[in-house]
């Protein structure tokens, strides 16, 4: 059910007469600064600075002959800002606060700002088709970047990284000239399924205060909302953007900036997820499957072997990291969707196999966002003592061959693999009682029958992550 809906799904535990959480607008310095004309823009255009200047930096920079490619890296400006620090801290900002990055995103800010300078050239941009809003391009653009990682090494080659930013950049102006109403965000952006399906538990919610009749009749319509919600029946976080938008129409105060609880009972929940949503799921846990699976190194040439012996083969070394990405988002992701539908179906979650799998994804998403959360903080960890390097070498080529040849210490991880396996596994334990109860909440009358296959993922993510500390 969308955010635009007054009714809740039932038994999602809504309550009509309160919100429950802190209003940050009752705080003075977060209502000023929410409430100021330069929020979010001026944010998005700092970041913009930062985006433009990390894109000049990687163009035309390769791992220098003779050194190991992660290493390089790590000890780049660009790679590491991107892949090493952001992509982390945006995986845990959004499964604990929800989609408080799209607050500050600047490609949302090149997207509005091409849209109103069409408007004003007297460009007719056209509504966003109804299949790019339900998320299928985007599904597409996001499989093409994880294809990305083991294909080609995205997140280790500088330039790779330079020119996915300006792919980036450049399909915001697109999309913000030819369609309206935020269409990038909308219909365009490739983590807008990630944001989605990650964020709709988020801390930090927009919601109309109480829900009763009278405060939807004072809060902000439809009209005040540049991605077509409608404000007063706000309840549920998957599609806003927290830009405030709605929060600056209402001098009424019926609208509020809460900060709850995660995976809040008032939320509305969907007892199926789309098809775009549950593919990005299926294609996620394959991603997390793999990230799980490189930091335990016993678990790595397992995960590896028939990608391995195809490219042997086939003779097609040259072609070895495409292989291993189709195995890594296309045959891991059905193969274990496929015993998880089937055992899911068995047990009377589903009449076919389709509407298994949408009925599991978002909880299993859940378990998903867990396991991406503990490789998050494992590649952090290990990625941010190099700061100091690529501060003062942006380029990385000194630091790097100092490191290959002894001459600079490299910085070792800040928390141990011991250390990690056991924040992850409590990661992932978490993340499956939570999707236990997203299924109960979404279905009271069938929600347990799904706890069988939740079970089984978060089970296999356990084994992984255990695995890390060396006790297997």
């Amino acid at each position: 059910m969308s955010q635009n809906t007054v009714a809740p799904t039932v038994g999602s535990g809504f309550s009509p007469n309160r919100v429950p959480g802190y209003d940050l607008l009752g705080w003075r310095p977060v209502r000023a600064l929410v409430t100021w004309a330069g929020f979010p823009g001026t944010l998005q255009a700092l970041m913009l600075v930062a985006f433009v200047l990390l894109a000049l930096l990687g163009w035309g920079k390769f791992t220098p002959e003779g050194v190991n490619a992660k290493l390089y890296a790590k000890a780049n400006l660009v790679n590491l800002a991107i892949w090493g620090l952001w992509w982390p801290a945006m995986i845990w900002l959004t499964v604990l606060v929800g989609r408080a990055w799209c607050m500050v995103c600047p490609l949302e800010w090149v997207s509005s700002r091409a849209e109103s300078l069409g408007a004003k050239l007297g460009w007719r941009q056209a509504p966003l088709p109804t299949w790019l809003a339900r998320g299928s391009l985007a599904i597409a653009l996001f499989a093409a970047l994880q294809m990305l990682v083991p294909a080609v090494q995205i997140h280790r080659v500088p330039h790779y990284t330079s020119m996915f930013l300006w792919a980036a950049l450049a399909l915001a102006l697109v999309a913000g000239w030819l369609y309206r109403d935020r269409a990038f965000c909308r219909g365009f952006c490739p983590v807008a399924l990630l944001l989605s399906a990650y964020g709709r538990g988020g801390m930090l919610a927009v919601r109309p205060a109480g829900g009763g009749a009278e405060s939807q009749c004072r809060a902000p319509n439809a009209r005040t909302c540049r991605s077509l919600l409608n404000p007063a029946r706000l309840n549920s976080s998957q599609d806003c953007l927290v830009c405030g938008g709605c929060l600056k129409a209402d001098p009424s105060g019926a609208m509020q900036l809460v900060v709850r609880t995660p995976f809040a009972r008032a939320d509305t929940r969907e007892p199926m997820a789309s098809w775009p949503l549950t593919l990005f799921v299926m294609i996620v846990s394959g991603f997390v499957t793999y990230e799980l699976c490189g930091v335990w190194k016993a678990a790595e040439p397992v995960f590896a072997y028939v990608p391995d012996q195809v490219v042997q083969a086939l003779s097609a070394g040259a072609a070895a990291g495409w292989v291993k990405g189709l195995w890594t988002i296309v045959v891991v992701p059905l193969a274990l969707w496929l015993v998880l539908g089937l055992v899911g179906r068995g047990v009377g979650a589903g009449r076919s196999l389709g509407e298994t799998w949408r009925k599991l994804a978002l909880p299993i998403a859940v378990v998903v966002a867990a396991g991406h959360m503990a490789k998050a903080l494992e590649k952090f960890t290990s990625w941010v003592g190099f700061l100091p390097y690529a501060w003062a070498e942006p380029a990385g080529v000194q630091t790097v061959l100092g490191m290959t040849a002894k001459s600079i210490p490299q910085p070792g991880a800040w928390l141990s693999l011991e250390t990690l396996s056991a924040i992850a596994l409590g990661l992932v334990a978490t993340g499956t009682l939570l999707a236990f109860r997203e299924a109960r909440l979404a279905d009271p009358m069938r929600g347990r029958r799904r706890a069988v296959p939740i079970a089984l993922l978060g089970g296999f993510y356990l084994f992984l992550v255990f695995g890390w500390g060396g006790w297997l």
